[in-house]
């Protein structure tokens, strides 16, 4: 049974638009960062995970392509995939769509690592989160890429 992505709707807020009359590229940052975060929740290591738990995950590097404008109210999709993770770290995709024209509005690949919130140290994730990520990471896949994209973050490399 093919899973869906995690995703959810929001608007562009007029407070997100800058001089030029669009979405300020900080604030693709900013919903890919804050929403994305409350999308995570569903694969296991969102705020809950971390009040729960005292762990969370740190972002180590992202990739934004801002790939076509968005206006003040136009409506959106944020949807999340897990890309792949291992016993530490966690990569993600995260699509911006809006969706009245539907158009791929921008992408975020996002390289997390799982860290121990008391001693500010990497740490593994522990086992059953480990498989719970692993089934996502497969069950995402079979859903499909956005056109076009490749993948530019690899897995390995952050420590």
């Amino acid at each position: 049974m093919t899973q869906t992505l995690p995703s959810t709707t929001l608007t562009v807020d007029p407070a997100w638009i800058d001089a030029y009359g669009h979405l300020n590229a900080a604030h693709y940052v900013g919903i890919f960062d804050r929403v994305g975060f409350e999308l995570l929740s569903q694969v296991g290591v969102g705020l809950d995970y971390t009040e729960a738990t005292r762990c969370g995950i740190y972002t180590m590097n992202v990739h934004v392509a801002y790939l076509r404008e968005v206006l003040e109210g136009d409506p959106l999709a944020l949807r999340v995939r897990v890309l792949e993770a291992d016993d530490k770290r966690l990569l993600c995709l995260m699509e911006l769509t809006q969706t009245r024209d539907g158009y791929l509005a921008a992408t975020m690949e996002q390289l997390s690592l799982h860290v121990d919130l008391n001693t500010r140290r990497a740490k593994p994730f522990p086992p059953e989160l480990q498989e719970r990520l692993a089934r996502a990471a497969a069950d995402h896949a079979a859903q499909p890429l956005p056109e076009g994209y490749r993948r530019l973050l690899p897995l390995k490399g952050a420590r």
